[in-house]
C-alpha cells in the first residue's frame, strides 16, 4: 500500500507547475500528461492482473480449474480469424470461435501477459527527453531567475539583482546557440519517440497497431455497422474485439485414467481485454494528436531561427509591456540561442522586471555595438 501511495505521489507531482519552467507546453505534453497517464494505466492493470482474475477458462461440459486458468494464462490463447467474419449466435457462439480443429488456422494472442510491462516501458521512454534536458540544463535557469518572480523584494536589492542579471546575458552574449540546440534536440528525441510507439506497439500486436484506429473510425463510419444496428444484428468485424478479444480458445492437455493424452476444448474469458482495448484506444488517437502538435511545434522553431522577425513577434506577444524597439534590438543584436534564453527568462520572472531588464540589456548592447 505505501509503494501505491508513492507512485501515485510520484504521478501526481508530474502535473504540479514546475517552478522555474525550463520548457514549454509541447514538451510537458509528453513529460507530465503521457507519462502520468501512461502509469496511471500501468497501475490500473497491474493490479487487475495480479491481484484480480484476468482470465477465467471454462472446460467443454462444464466446470472451472484454478490450473486451467493458470495453464491458459501462461501458454497463450488462441482465437480463430476467419470467425470473426461470422455472424455470433447462428454461425458461431462468440467473434472469433468457432469449431475449427486445424491448429494452421488459430491465432494465439501471446501480447497480454506482458501489457502492464509495455506501459511502464512506454513510460520511461516518455521521460527519457525531460530527463536529458534537465541534466544538460542543469539549473541555469533557477539560479538566473531567482527570487525575480515578483516585486516583493526590497527596491535597492531587486535593483541589484536585476543589474546582475543584465550583466551576465550581456557578458555572455551570442553564446547561448549551445543551450537552445540541445532543447531543440531534445524535442525533436520526443517526436521520434512518440512516432516509434506506432512501430513499436506494430511488432508488439504482431503487425495489428499502426493502421488500429484508422480502421476503428472507417468501421464506425461504415453503412454496414449502421445497417446492422438498424436490423438488430450482432455487430461484426469490430476491428477492437479482433485485437482485443473478450473469448478466446484454449487446448489444455493432460493424462487420462488409461495414461492416454486428453486434449481438453477450453473456452476462456478475457476480462482484462475490456480495459486493454481502451487504453490501447486511447494511445492511437493520443500519440497521433501528440505528434502532430510536436511537429508542428518543431516546424515553429525553424521558422523561429530563420527568422527574426518571427522571433520580435513571439516576444511581443508574450510580452506586452516590454518596448518594441528594445526587443528589435536585442533580436537584430543576438541569435536564436539569445532569444532562447531571454524568452525562457521572460516565462519565469515577473513581467514589470522583465521589461526593466530587457530595456538594461538593449542600453548596454547599443553601447557595446556603437564602441565597436
Amino acid at each position: 500500500m505505501k509503494l501505491r501511495c508513492n507512485v501515485i505521489h510520484s504521478i501526481g507531482s508530474l502535473a504540479k507547475r514546475e517552478n522555474p519552467s525550463i520548457d514549454y507546453e509541447t514538451l510537458k505534453l509528453h513529460y507530465a500528461f503521457t507519462v502520468g497517464v501512461l502509469l496511471i494505466f500501468f497501475i490500473i492493470v497491474s493490479i487487475e492482473q495480479n491481484v484480480g482474475d484476468p482470465i477465467l477458462c471454462e472446460v467443454a461440459g462444464g466446470g472451472s480449474i484454478v490450473s486451467i486458468n493458470a495453464y491458459c494464462w501462461i501458454h497463450s490463447t488462441f482465437v480463430i480469424p476467419k470467425a470473426f467474419n461470422k455472424e455470433v449466435n447462428i454461425e458461431a457462439p462468440h467473434p472469433g470461435i468457432d469449431s475449427t480443429r486445424n491448429p494452421r488456422e488459430y491465432y494465439f494472442l501471446k501480447y497480454y501477459q506482458w501489457i502492464y510491462i509495455m506501459l511502464l516501458f512506454q513510460a520511461l521512454l516518455f521521460y527519457i527527453p525531460r530527463w536529458l534536458w534537465r541534466t544538460w540544463e542543469g539549473g541555469k535557469m533557477k539560479i538566473l531567475t531567482k527570487d525575480l518572480g515578483s516585486l516583493q523584494l526590497p527596491e535597492p536589492e531587486l535593483n541589484k539583482k536585476i543589474a546582475a542579471l543584465s550583466k551576465y546575458l550581456v557578458k555572455t552574449w551570442a553564446t547561448h546557440n549551445a543551450y537552445a540546440a540541445q532543447y531543440f534536440f531534445c524535442e525533436l528525441l520526443a517526436l521520434i519517440i512518440v512516432l516509434g510507439q506506432f512501430y513499436m506497439l506494430e511488432v508488439f500486436f504482431d503487425g495489428r497497431f499502426i493502421n488500429f484506429g484508422a480502421k476503428i473510425i472507417e468501421y464506425f463510419t461504415s453503412d454496414e455497422y449502421y445497417r446492422q444496428i438498424a436490423e438488430r444484428q450482432n455487430i461484426m468485424k469490430n476491428p477492437m474485439i479482433m485485437l482485443f478479444p473478450r473469448v478466446t480458445k484454449c487446448i489444455f492437455r493432460k493424462y487420462g485414467e488409461s495414461s492416454t493424452i486428453e486434449n481438453k476444448d477450453v473456452l476462456c474469458v478475457m476480462p482484462l481485454n475490456v480495459i486493454n482495448e481502451k487504453i490501447f484506444v486511447f494511445q492511437w488517437f493520443w500519440f497521433s494528436v501528440l505528434a502532430i502538435l510536436t511537429a508542428l511545434s518543431l516546424l515553429m522553431d525553424l521558422f523561429l531561427i530563420m527568422s527574426g522577425w518571427i522571433r520580435v513577434q513571439a516576444l511581443r506577444s508574450r510580452f506586452k509591456l516590454v518596448d518594441k524597439k528594445d526587443l528589435q534590438l536585442i533580436v537584430k543584436k543576438g541569435s536564436y540561442g539569445d532569444w532562447f534564453i531571454i524568452d525562457l527568462i521572460g516565462r519565469n520572472i515577473d513581467e514589470i522586471i522583465f521589461k526593466d531588464l530587457v530595456t538594461d540589456v538593449s542600453k548596454k548592447l547599443t553601447q557595446i555595438y556603437k564602441n565597436l
